[in-house]
């Protein structure tokens, strides 16, 4: 390799890492979004709590911390209203400076199935999605089911980076029962918190 093509491969590389390290720091709001609502409980028919309620309540201890740590948060809905797919997208990408964090419980015809895991869309946000996922797996002995790469409709559509996390099956027992306590709601919230802070640095 001449001393040229490696001199220009070693900027390209400067410029991929400081791409990647500005990121975190580019953004000033939060998009919060609770997922379901109104008649759109979520979940399937043998979940044991509906999704809509404990999602919401997340979401707002979530906008209630970022607050609290100086960020501008848009809820795409903040009580228990349906909102369309659509919408919550143009919420999100009428904000400048922005990520999107979708809030949701799991659910799933096995009983066993249990544990957290967070979707992101595209790999702007596969960071975002690493520090949740592990801030999460702190509130919870259940499964650690990892980080995956999404289509969902709001991950695509959101030119902002955007994530989507799964906080528990509501079809399990124990997943239900922790998503059931308002202290384990707060921990979650608190613990998404501190992964968007860390992102920001």
């Amino acid at each position: 390799m001449s001393s040229k093509l490696a001199s220009f491969l070693l900027v390209i590389a400067a410029c991929a890492v400081t791409s990647t390290s500005l990121l975190g720091a580019s953004f000033s709001t939060v998009v919060i979004d609770a997922g379901h609502g109104g008649f759109d409980r979520g979940g399937i028919p043998s979940n044991i709590i509906p999704e809509k309620g404990v999602a919401l309540d997340v979401a707002r201890r979530l906008r209630a911390y970022l607050g609290k740590a100086g960020f501008r948060t848009v809820m795409t809905r903040s009580s228990d209203v349906f909102v369309t797919l659509g919408r919550r997208v143009a919420v999100s990408n009428a904000q400048r400076r922005a990520i999107f964090v979708s809030i949701h419980f799991n659910s799933a015809l096995r009983v066993g199935a249990n544990g957290i895991e967070t979707f992101y869309g595209s790999g702007r946000a596969r960071d975002l999605a690493l520090l949740i996922q592990r801030n999460a797996m702190k509130t919870t002995s259940g499964e650690n089911r990892g980080i995956k790469k999404a289509r969902y409709y709001v991950l695509r559509y959101s030119r902002n980076p955007a994530v989507l996390i799964e906080c528990g099956f509501l079809t399990n027992p124990q997943d239900a029962r922790r998503a059931s306590s308002s202290e384990y709601r707060d921990r979650l919230a608190r613990q998404i918190a501190r992964a968007i802070i860390e992102f920001r640095r």
